[in-house]
């Protein structure tokens, strides 16, 4: 190959994976978006989990709290950029869902 050919193939790679990245790192934001925005008051955390575990590319983490628990989702695939933060009551039901 020559220099040109290899210049054109090595641009072309380089806006694959860029454009790669891009897809995954919206896909990923409007999931935790998303499902985030599924989250309302009142809702049981067995059903949070079990649309967190729907996701394709999420994960999350639970810790409890003082006023009951918190689960904080995010991805890797946007460097976590985009969190969705869900605080329960002590009986185990969303108090509030917010995209931080």
């Amino acid at each position: 190959m020559n220099k040109r050919t290899t210049l054109i193939l090595s641009v072309l790679t380089l806006l694959a994976v860029i454009l790669v990245a891009a897809l995954l790192w919206n896909e990923s934001r409007k999931e935790v978006v998303f499902l985030c925005g599924n989250f309302s008051k009142g809702v049981s955390e067995d059903s949070v989990r079990r649309q967190l575990d729907t996701g394709q590319f999420l994960s999350y983490q639970s810790t409890s709290t003082p006023s009951g628990s918190r689960i904080e989702a995010h991805s890797k695939y946007n460097l976590s950029v985009y969190r969705c933060t869900i605080d329960f009551d002590v009986h185990g039901k969303v108090l509030e869902a917010r995209v931080e």
